[in-house]
């Protein structure tokens, strides 16, 4: 691609902005009664959020798809909103006016981060207001195709990792599992592949209580060498 077929924009041009506005904690609430509401970005995952918290009264609204960015410390994180919230001070949304291409847009800030880092004020806690948001230069091809193109190329690597890590997640959820039931509840399978403890596994007192027949409890140090580092 050529460098004459990209043009510089203000975001504010290729985007709708809102700034997010906190309801009254009164209105709060984490049994699930009204709409999901980020404060900032406490929840954020690799790209879509987790909720916690919600809201029967909602100030400010991020719909469905809008880009979700921190405006405040650490500024400049990102997520997509995979569903409509109520989004706090913490929080802005942004919007393509035209081609509802948001991926693009959530890429394309994940690129200009750096900008953002670098222009916050405040000295203890960093932050950004919707004017730097608005008037902050970006650099975008011309061509809608060649900007679908590249959301579609790093959408499909998110998304695989997205899924790796999920599936990560789940493998390492189910050795927690499995390791409880083995070396805690003390269910391993026995000779006869049945649940030792639950079988009739003779169990015998130690220090650290009951424990199988035949363990015997050890300090790590009887078990393995340590090697020490140096500078």
């Amino acid at each position: 691609m050529k460098y004459s077929e990209w043009k510089n924009v203000k975001l504010s041009d290729i985007a709708d902005i809102t700034m997010g506005q906190s309801p009254k904690s009164e209105f709060y609430n984490n049994e699930g009664i009204g709409i999901e509401f980020l404060q900032g970005n406490r929840t954020f995952g690799r790209i879509y959020p987790d909720y916690d918290t919600w809201c029967t009264k909602p100030s400010r609204i991020a719909e469905e798809g809008s880009v979700l960015m921190s405006v405040r410390a650490p500024v400049g994180d990102l997520n997509i909103a995979n569903k409509r919230v109520c989004i706090g001070r913490g929080l802005c949304s942004l919007k393509t006016k035209n081609n509802n291409n948001n991926m693009f847009l959530y890429y394309l800030l994940e690129y200009n981060k750096r900008n953002m880092i670098n222009n916050q004020t405040g000295t203890i806690f960093g932050s950004i207001n919707k004017s730097f948001i608005e008037s902050m230069q970006v650099r975008i091809p011309k061509s809608i195709l060649e900007q679908e193109k590249i959301m579609e190329t790093l959408s499909t690597i998110d998304y695989k990792i997205e899924l790796n890590n999920k599936i990560n997640n789940n493998l390492e959820e189910l050795a927690q599992t499995l390791y409880k039931h083995w070396f805690v509840d003390f269910e391993f399978p026995n000779e006869e592949g049945l649940p030792y403890k639950s079988s009739g596994g003779k169990m015998v007192d130690s220090e650290l209580g009951l424990i199988p027949d035949g363990w015997e409890v050890k300090e790590v140090i009887d078990l393995f060498n340590f090697v020490g580092g140096s500078q």
